[in-house]
């Protein structure tokens, strides 16, 4: 086993069938055999290995159906809590720092709720060469290292669903890593895949919604089209939306629509795509009537500009 080892380990750096063949004859593992035996038997191998990594595979698609939960402060007059997502934690562009602050933020302005609208991590082999924008692997690499460094601000709750680069750690290792992180953590609270409904009042409901699709070149775009497809009694009060990385504040046809912004720094990806990221997030302030109605919505965008390596800090941790 100890070539195929090998040879499992080269191919997922990006080395072609016939530099491997030559790199495990020269290790001596062949014993002089001829270079194309050599390279049959790898490719054979490594085809045979390829099709089992597919097939053992989870399939996972996007769930459309979400759960409803009670909020923490039925019959108040106001609320005022954050609203995040994509902190694409263990991806080597995260913006842990300003997480951190933002958090501090939340902190000293009284706030107990952030709700996260999903990929609090970055995933695992959501694209060619995606492993090489990581500083850990594998499931329990993930969930530990998020653990240890997602801030913890007591009396702060976070209410977090799960995104499209999550689910690729269902996927790939069959672990949910939402219900893991709040198995570790009691502070961080999972609502589920995709999309949770919090009803905030009896009159207010409050969205978190991860897509899995591209972004448009109009940033209201994909928001109103998310509210246009909702029949009118699914349509929710407030709703956060997650994926883009881009922040906005919209009211559109009687739903009050926030892109979330991220705590990711560009990647190469995105630069590839031309796209861009707006660091921060959201610290909202809403005013109820006497039958829970929203009287005035306060939004606050708190920005941050993005730190060049700034996983290095918390790598180690």
């Amino acid at each position: 086993m100890e070539w195929k080892e090998t040879a499992i380990r080269l191919s997922n750096n990006g080395e072609s069938y016939g530099d491997i063949a030559r790199t495990l004859s020269s290790m001596g593992y062949f014993d002089n055999l001829p270079h194309k035996i050599v390279y049959d038997r790898v490719r054979r191998f490594l085809l045979s290995h390829s099709i089992t990594k597919k097939m053992n595979c989870q399939a996972v698609s996007q769930n459309y159906t979400p759960q409803n939960f009670i909020g923490d402060k039925q019959g108040i007059k106001e609320i005022t809590f954050g609203l995040i997502g994509d902190t694409h934690i263990n991806s080597k562009y995260t913006q842990l720092t300003a997480l951190h602050q933002f958090y501090d933020e939340c902190f000293n302005r009284g706030v107990t709720t952030v709700y996260h609208c999903g990929d609090i991590d970055d995933g695992e082999q959501m694209r060619v060469g995606h492993e090489y924008e990581l500083y850990n692997h594998g499931s329990d690499e993930h969930i530990e290292h998020i653990a240890r460094v997602y801030p913890c601000y007591p009396p702060i709750t976070t209410k977090f669903i799960t995104g499209n680069h999550d689910s690729s750690i269902y996927k790939h290792c069959g672990c949910d890593i939402g219900k893991r992180l709040s198995e570790i953590r009691n502070d961080l609270v999972y609502l589920g895949r995709d999309c949770a409904v919090i009803n905030l009042t009896d009159n207010c409901t409050l969205e978190l919604r991860h897509p899995w699709d591209g972004s448009s070149y109009s940033i209201s775009y994909k928001p109103q089209k998310i509210v246009d497809n909702m029949l009118i009694e699914e349509r929710p009060t407030i709703i956060g939306i997650g994926h883009y990385h881009k922040a906005e504040y919209l009211p559109y046809r009687g739903v009050h629509t926030f892109q979330v912004g991220c705590f990711q720094g560009t990647t190469p990806f995105m630069r590839g795509k031309g796209l861009y990221s707006n660091l921060g997030g959201w610290i909202i302030t809403v005013k109820f009537d006497d039958d829970g109605v929203i009287k005035s919505i306060i939004p606050e965008f708190i920005s941050y500009k993005e730190i060049p390596n700034d996983y290095r800090q918390y790598a180690q941790i």
